[in-house]
Parts: structure tokens; C-alpha cells; sequence
């Protein structure tokens, strides 16, 4: 039996067959990658975070075990995905028609604040300090930065990808409501 600690009320009692089919059902169109995180608390924090946003699924590439109390049961009703190398990024993302986003602080990235994400992107955040490899910068279609103000050159490796999930599922359901609308309207 899974950890119940952290479900909403609407799932308590559920089996958790029963949670992912709902979950499955709802999805946002988009999942995350981690590559090479060392931190368990970093990986289970992008889980539970992937969760709350609705990710269809996550996937990390790099260390296989994980300590799974950070992702607080939530690691039960999202699909999380181990891949070896790039390769298998590569083809994880064409399997799933996903277009890759690397979350990168780096020359020529584009600002976050005026992205307009691709239909189904792959968001992809690299381990702090080394960010992304070089091999997987050239492998993503968009390089995206989150504009900072302070003195720290990088945000956690988990802050960053939970503020590009919650700035994808905003920008997806204001063009939802918009696209509503403007059909309302044509009538």
C-alpha cells in the first residue's frame, strides 16, 4: 500500500490503480527530465512538484537509486523513468512527440518570462553548478533562463524546475481559455 500521507482528500480511499487512472486522465501535456541530479532530496522534491502540476511523466538520466521520501508518496502515481545515456533521451522524446526545453542560465537563452512553450515540451534541469551538459544543450530545440535579481548565479535545481512547470501549466491554460473564448465569440 502506498504512502497516503500527502493525497488530496478527493483521493482518500482510492486505490491507488484508481489515482493514476485519474491522474493519467488529466494530465498537462508536458514532462521533466533531470539529468545527472546527485541530490535525493532534489529528485524527490521534482517528483512531488511534477505531480502537483499534473506532468504526464518524469524522467531522469543519471544515477539509478534514489531515496524516495522527498517525492512523499507522490513517486506512486507518477510515472518516473530511468534513462542510461542521451541517446535514450533522444529517443524517449520522439516516442513521446515531446520538444526539448533545457532550463539554462547561459548566453543566448531566452527569457522565461516571454517563452512561448512548444505543445508538448520536455523540461529538462541539470544538477547545480553544472547545469546541463554540453552534449545535452545541443540536443535541446530551446535553451530557457528564469530571470534572477540577486547574487546567486543559479536557483536550487528543484526551485528552477518547479517554476518552469507551474510557467508551462499557466501559459497552457490562458491560451485554453483563450482559444474558448475566441470560439465563443466567432458565434
Amino acid at each position: 500500500m502506498a504512502d497516503k500521507r500527502n493525497i488530496k482528500d478527493r483521493y482518500k480511499g482510492w486505490v491507488d490503480e484508481l489515482i493514476r487512472e485519474d491522474l493519467e486522465a488529466n494530465y498537462f501535456p508536458f514532462a521533466v527530465l533531470m539529468e545527472h541530479l546527485i541530490g535525493d532530496f532534489n529528485i524527490g522534491t521534482i517528483v512531488r512538484t511534477a505531480n502537483a502540476m499534473g506532468a504526464e511523466r518524469v524522467y531522469y538520466c543519471g544515477k539509478r537509486k534514489w531515496d524516495r521520501r522527498g517525492a512523499v508518496g507522490t513517486h506512486n502515481y507518477t510515472t518516473v523513468e530511468h534513462l542510461i545515456d542521451l541517446d535514450h533521451v533522444a529517443a524517449a522524446a520522439n516516442n513521446h512527440n515531446y520538444t526539448m526545453v533545457g532550463l539554462e542560465a547561459t548566453e543566448g537563452a531566452r527569457s522565461l518570462y516571454g517563452f512561448e512553450w512548444p505543445k508538448k515540451p520536455l523540461i529538462i534541469v541539470g544538477e547545480e553548478g553544472r547545469g546541463l551538459s554540453d552534449e545535452m544543450l545541443d540536443k535541446c530545440e530551446y535553451i530557457v533562463e528564469i530571470p534572477q535579481y540577486g547574487s546567486v548565479r543559479s536557483l536550487n535545481a528543484a526551485t528552477a524546475a518547479g517554476i518552469a512547470m507551474y510557467d508551462f501549466v499557466h501559459k497552457w491554460q490562458q491560451t485554453a481559455i483563450e482559444n474558448v473564448n475566441d470560439r465563443l465569440n466567432e458565434t
